[in-house]
């Protein structure tokens, strides 16, 4: 197998077992990969693995064109190479890691882990039937999710999606850090919360989330444990 196959295995094994389906692309050379991004078709990608020495247009030239384009640094550009020789090059082009060769399941896992932790509900998603049609949902587009007369109503800066599944098939979907059951009929995403009241959230749309009474000392501890992870983060 090449090294891009392999890979692009271990890739595909890390997301499956993270339950976050990614659509993954190899090419064989960056002028290749170079055809396909400067026509767009690719410039949505989140994790780049470039081999340092490919054919052609070598990683390190290839790293520079999509710094030039990403111009806000949201792509992470992971390095495999023979050699940690280019660390000044890397450095020039934010590059977030090197794998030295041959690779192993074990190095990929580690950066993949945290490419995870960076993006979070960026990556993730979820799938709902709605009006008889499959819809998928990122994660990070969720503010809330409220039940109302037995139907799930997922709210999102923009729209509202409404579903049959329960509060609790939605909890097991959305497998986030991020998102709190704050009772027995909403679900709240922690990053949309401006501040806490005595018995409510209050997101950042103005929305009103009501606390369970009879486990709001939990709730808002797990609110305060996520925010002092976030800093410790930072």
């Amino acid at each position: 197998m090449s090294d891009g196959s392999i890979l692009r295995s271990y890739v595909d094994v890390f997301f499956k077992e993270q339950s976050c389906p990614v659509q993954i692309s190899v090419y064989e050379s960056g002028d290749s990969f170079l055809k396909d991004w400067n026509n767009s078709k690719i410039q949505n990608a989140k994790i780049i693995f470039l081999d340092i020495y490919m054919p052609g247009t070598d990683g390190i030239e290839v790293a520079k064109i999509i710094r030039e384009t990403d111009k806000d640094e949201e792509i992470t550009i992971i390095f495999t190479t023979n050699s940690t020789d280019h660390g000044l090059d890397g450095y020039a082009v934010q590059a977030f890691q090197y794998l030295v060769k041959p690779l192993n399941y074990q190095q990929v896992e580690r950066v993949l882990k945290k490419c995870v932790k960076l993006y979070g509900d960026s990556l993730r998603f979820i799938e709902v039937l709605s009006d008889r049609l499959k819809v998928r949902i990122y994660c990070r587009d969720i503010m809330y999710i409220e039940i109302f007369k037995n139907m799930a109503l997922i709210h999102t800066e923009t729209k509202t999606i409404k579903s049959y599944l329960t509060l609790s098939e939605l909890q097991k979907q959305l497998e986030s850090r991020n998102f709190l059951r704050a009772n027995r009929s909403y679900i709240v995403n922690m990053r949309c919360i401006e501040y806490t009241e005595n018995d409510s959230f209050i997101l950042k749309n103005g929305a009103k989330i009501p606390i369970s009474k009879n486990e709001r000392q939990a709730i808002k501890k797990a609110h305060r444990d996520y925010l002092f992870a976030l800093r410790r983060e930072e």
